[in-house]
């Protein structure tokens, strides 16, 4: 049993229906600050019941207000409906009033709320499940869902220390489960508290408490004492225990009195020994006679841990979630948690800050092929995954036009930057840009007939060379593409023709030589080629000889022949001249440097300021 459909209205960012679907183990929730995560994660502990965090009710401002000049008056109403999937045979009994009547392996929960506040100041929630809004509404099955919820900002030295209610104590009450360990521990502490009163120090405090109680009050009116360790009751030992740390994990037993308080630890590995108890507190929950779900919310597990922790422990709540059958739900802003699962658990979360529409896209969803999905999840590393964040993404096929195109953006917008749109720039090594865009594109590229799929709601430009055949150097182009050798050309037109997301822009010939071709860029890419310290006394020459022209004065032919030079005397060190010629485009003196119009094409489209 599992939450597979989470459904909310009204609530926080969502006005109109919004629609998210959850994985049984685990499910990754990305994407930018403000596209809707943490109000996801509070309706479901609204749903739930979780209050741990202090999350027991609804205020005034959970009602959707909208952003408008005309009005910001708040929704009616609040609603949010869940869908419970793969109800088993006991589950189904216990869940009987919840079930769907068309489809018994189903259940669903729901919440009203009516923006009207009681006399006593509170908002009411009315609870009802399955299909009837009437009768008695079933309170014990929602207190028989375990629903535990960890903060963005969470303290995890607090929650493990000794206290009423720790998470240390919840652990050992849960596996002391039908209490045979009750009596053990109540004797072993008897044990100590009698040993303990034994000492002559301990007897000598203890007389000394008593008399002065004694001679202050008198025996009527005074108390007996007793120094000990604890009272002796279950309840009380567990309690008062707390977890104590060691740095390193060794063979054999570590003497107790080397381990150390909590206050000593770091923020992260504190973070991981409390994810680790209350995983561990779930798993003790793994009695074959239950029925009741299982459900962690964490939001930004990779608080205070460096990338290989990260991948680490999301590694192990991906394992954890499916050997113990507990259904994790995260919410991230870290690329390398979301490259550290895979694909099948991660849904992108999008928001248009125009119209306030947020979409949740789960990446299965997306028309992946096997081999597609192969793909990207070994290339959707820390570096490539930030893709799932950004409000538009740039695909480039190597290190100098990464290297390049903030410089260029600048030149095209005014100043203006990337990270102004948030969008990113991202080095696919390659080619490979129908399995990158697949993800954004919106219908299945390796179909005929361009079977619609869903996809994440922003725009994705690709830049790729045209590579044309030698004897049509002078004629290809990016919208004349009949002479390319480029395998992914058809995406040009194909994109063009069924997408409104994803484009992909070619040049005429490659990177360097169209970027050499305009204007009066051949005399600049001279100065850095002669400025770079490897390059031979003859290419100095030329350089030398080039960077002094003014190339817009002469023959296309002569500029095309000059470029393809320049190419071949760079083709061993392309990111090293892409560094140099970067470094001069941004220096103060900032040279006359065009930029080729496909390139511009692209940032325009994918900034939003063209179609």
């Amino acid at each position: 049993m599992y939450i597979s459909e989470l459904n909310i209205k009204g609530f926080r960012f969502f006005n109109d229906y919004f629609s998210l679907s959850l994985n049984k183990g685990l499910t990754v929730l990305v994407g930018e600050n403000g596209s809707g995560k943490s109000t996801v994660i509070d309706a479901i502990r609204l749903l739930l019941g979780e209050d741990e965090y202090n999350r027991s009710g609804i205020s005034p401002n959970d009602f959707h207000r909208p952003f408008s000049m005309e009005s910001a008056t708040p929704v009616e109403s609040i609603r949010i409906d869940c869908i419970f999937d793969a109800l088993e045979g006991p589950e189904q009994i216990a869940y009987l009033p919840w079930l769907k009547p068309e489809n018994v392996n189903q259940a669903e929960l729901h919440l009203e709320a009516i923006n009207k506040e009681d006399a006593r100041g509170r908002i009411r929630k009315n609870m009802c499940g399955g299909t009837s809004r009437r009768g008695i509404f079933e309170w014990e099955l929602v207190n028989s869902i375990n629903c535990v919820y960890l903060p963005p900002l969470r303290d995890a030295e607090e929650k493990l220390n000794s206290y009423r209610g720790s998470r240390l104590a919840r652990l050992l009450t849960k596996l002391n489960g039908s209490g045979d360990g009750d009596h053990r521990l109540e004797e072993k502490v008897k044990e100590q508290n009698d040993e303990l009163l034994s000492d002559p120090l301990i007897q000598n405090a203890n007389g000394l408490i008593k008399k002065c109680l004694i001679d202050s009050v008198g025996e009527i009116l005074g108390q007996d004492v007793s120094i000990q360790f604890s009272e002796i009751n279950f309840n009380k030992i567990v309690h008062q225990l707390r977890l104590l740390f060691f740095p390193e994990i060794k063979e054999g037993a570590i003497p107790r009195e080397v381990f150390r308080d909590l206050s000593e630890n770091s923020l992260g590995y504190n973070n991981l020994l409390y994810i680790a108890t209350i995983i561990a507190e779930m798993e003790a929950q793994n009695d074959v006679s239950t029925t009741s779900l299982k459900v962690l919310l964490i939001e930004e597990p990779e608080a205070h841990l460096h990338p290989q922790l990260q991948t680490r422990l999301l590694q192990y709540l991906q394992d954890a979630a499916e050997e113990n059958n507990i259904q994790v739900i995260i919410t991230t802003h870290s690329p390398t948690i979301a490259a550290a699962v895979g694909l099948d658990p991660v849904v992108v979360m999008s928001s248009s800050p125009l119209s306030q529409e947020r979409k949740a896209v789960s990446l299965t969803n997306c028309g992946l092929d096997r081999k597609t999905k192969f793909f990207l999840e070994r290339w959707l590393d820390i570096t490539k995954s930030v893709l799932l964040f950004s409000k538009g993404v740039i695909l480039v096929e190597g290190v100098s036009e990464a290297i390049l195109f903030p410089e260029f953006v600048k030149r095209v917008l005014e100043q203006e930057t990337l990270e102004d749109y948030g969008i990113s720039v991202v080095n696919i090594d390659g080619i490979y840009f129908k399995y990158f865009m697949q993800l954004f594109c919106g219908y299945k590229i390796a179909e005929e007939n361009f079977e619609s799929c869903d996809n994440i709601p922003i725009r994705c430009v690709g830049i790729t060379d045209c590579d044309p055949e030698k004897n049509n150097i002078g004629e290809a182009d990016g919208n004349n593409i009949d002479g390319c050798k480029n395998p992914q050309r058809f995406l040009v037109h194909d994109l063009r023709n069924h997408t409104s997301n994803c484009r992909l822009y070619m040049n005429s010939k490659t990177f360097e030589v169209d970027l050499a071709l305009e204007g009066n860029n051949l005399a600049i890419m001279n100065l850095v080629l002669e400025n770079i310290t490897d390059t031979n006394g003859d290419i100095k020459i030329r350089a030398r000889i080039a960077k002094s022209m003014d190339w817009r004065l002469t023959t296309s032919c002569e500029k095309i022949v000059e470029a393809f030079l320049l190419l071949k005397r760079i083709e061993k060190n392309k990111g090293e001249f892409a560094q140099e010629l970067a470094m001069l485009l941004k220096s103060e003196d900032e040279p006359d440097f065009e930029v080729p119009s496909y390139i511009r094409d692209a940032i325009l489209y994918v900034t939003g300021k063209s179609n």
